[in-house]
């Protein structure tokens, strides 16, 4: 009986213990697949980690507090960066320190090139010599200027670009508003007196340390041209905003904290995020390239407004001298003003309206008065070879016919017009309908073509009267006239003799060929 007992017993022990084992076994099955259980073992091993490295002293992971160590190492810092970040701040124009950095690389060629690239040097020089020699000594110049900043000297400026914005970056971090984290009562730029440094929640000052450690870790990098960038702002700044020896100090401290994880095991720590890693946040951009590029545009545009005013200048000069007034107007509805609305929606704008308006003005006031009373007198009455007439007579013709369609075009400008209804219609659809917009483009840039082929075409065949009537003038001074044979019976038509009236007529042709000129290349 006993024996049975034993063995009874012995068997119940024995599933006791394989039960045990089973639990034992699917609860270490649980714990090791429970993402908490594992994040606090990570955790844990951080604690020990961090505990054994070099900057232990700056948190605490039984507590999760920053020490006055950490207060204390933002401090030192604060008070090294401090002058750096007052010339920063209160720098009216922050770009000035880029131009220096270009200023310092720049060849002593360029530096004297960029002088001449001076507004007031090119508008001086505008009023010494004519437009296009100008234009073609400022383009040599600017072609010059750009051909020096070669693969080298690229090279050096973004360097040093990227030293200085590390550099300015770190030093631009708010260290003071950790340090007031840790002393409410703490003035900014107050290195008079010591903050109380002694303990603050890690909580607070999380993401301040990681964005610490973003700008921290960049100045480690051992291909950044630090020499330079110290001996560029000592020359530039005249005075050191961070000491040499100092800032060599502030990276060996980084490196030794970047080499340690020291701080970056606090964020995972403090934050219970064992996975953080540190993004490194590299704004750097290249400087030459949109330097190069505005000296470029803002020289072209300068050209091209001093081209602008030059060519309304002469344009004012010689409608005063043709037309008694600087503004004449005829056209009603191809006009710049036109060109407002299309500016706003960015489409194609008219081109020709001023001097078309010109033309236009011309030929109503000009041609088809005082070039119509010489053309029925001097053409239909002179006594001439009808095939040296022929030329100035189908030229006065054509001209007669341009001046209707000039006006049928201008009026189809109009809001009720072919061309301005149709461009009034489509506007309010180029908001949504690219399609509209390319239709507005195109009857745009159609009529402009129509526009410079009558410009083009009245030019012509005012100079081919011109020319005829220069040979007149000739003629008519002859002792025995070759062209006209009855120049004196033909006198009596005029209340001014003939030559003068001649003379005027060629000096006024003269004078709109060059008006046209301007504005047709």
């Amino acid at each position: 009986m006993a024996e049975k007992n034993t063995k009874s017993k012995s068997s119940e022990e024995q599933s006791g213990s394989k039960e045990s084992f089973f639990q034992s076994f699917i609860s270490s099955l649980f714990n090791r697949s429970s993402p908490e259980a594992e994040k606090k073992k990570k955790l844990k091993a951080i604690a020990k980690a961090y505990s054994k490295s070099k900057f232990h002293s700056f948190y605490k992971p039984a507590n999760g507090e920053m020490t006055g160590a950490f207060g204390k190492f933002m401090f030192d810092l604060y008070k090294v960066v401090s002058p750096a970040q007052i010339a920063f701040t209160n720098a009216q124009n922050p770009a000035i320190f880029t131009r220096q950095l270009i200023n310092y690389i720049m060849s002593d060629n360029q530096l004297e090139l960029l002088e001449q690239f001076d507004e007031n040097n090119i508008l001086e020089m505008s009023k010494k010599v004519p437009f296009n020699q100008l234009q073609k000594d400022i383009e040599q110049k600017l072609q010059i200027f750009l051909n020096e900043f070669d693969g080298t000297r690229m090279a050096r400026a973004e360097n040093l670009s990227r030293a200085f914005a590390y550099f300015k970056d770190f030093c631009m971090f708010d260290y003071y508003v950790i340090i007031r984290k840790y002393d409410p009562q703490f003035q900014e730029y107050s290195f008079d007196r010591t903050p109380r440094l002694e303990k603050v929640n890690a909580e607070y000052v999380i993401d301040d340390l990681k964005d610490f450690l973003a700008v921290a870790y960049l100045i480690t990098d051992d291909s950044i041209a630090w020499t330079e960038l110290f001996e560029m702002m000592k020359a530039t700044q005249n005075k050191e905003l961070v000491s040499a020896g100092n800032w060599k100090k502030i990276i060996a401290r980084i490196r030794a904290i970047q080499a340690s994880h020291s701080l970056d095991m606090i964020i995972q720590h403090a934050s219970e995020d064992p996975a953080y890693q540190t993004e490194l946040k590299s704004s750097v951009s290249s400087v030459v390239e949109p330097f190069m590029d505005k000296i470029e545009a803002d020289t072209h545009a300068l050209l091209n407004r001093i081209q602008a005013q030059q060519k309304e200048s002469k344009a004012n000069s010689i409608c005063v001298q043709i037309f008694g007034t600087s503004d004449p107007q005829s056209m009603k509805n191809y006009v710049p003003s036109f060109n407002s609305v299309l500016e706003k929606k960015d489409l194609t704008l008219l081109e020709y309206a001023e001097p078309l308006n010109y033309l236009k003005t011309f030929l109503i006031e000009f041609v088809k008065k005082t070039i119509r009373e010489y053309y029925e007198v001097v053409v239909i009455r002179g006594q001439w070879d009808a095939t040296l007439s022929a030329p100035m007579s189908n030229s006065y013709q054509e001209l007669l016919k341009m001046t209707d369609d000039i006006v049928q075009f201008d009026d189809s400008f109009a809001e009720e017009g072919v061309m301005g209804s149709k461009i009034k219609t489509l506007l309010p659809k180029t908001a949504h309908d690219a399609g509209a917009e390319n239709i507005i483009n195109r009857v745009v840039s159609d009529a402009n073509d129509l526009a410079r082929g009558y410009i083009i075409q009245g030019t012509q065949n005012l100079i081919t009267i011109g020319k005829t009537i220069k040979q007149l003038i000739e003629d008519y001074s002859l002792p025995k006239p070759v062209i006209v044979q009855n120049w004196k019976e033909l006198e009596k038509f005029f209340d001014e003799p003939i030559k003068e009236i001649s003379v005027d007529i060629y000096k006024k042709i003269y004078l709109f060929a060059q008006l046209m000129q301007t504005y047709i290349q």
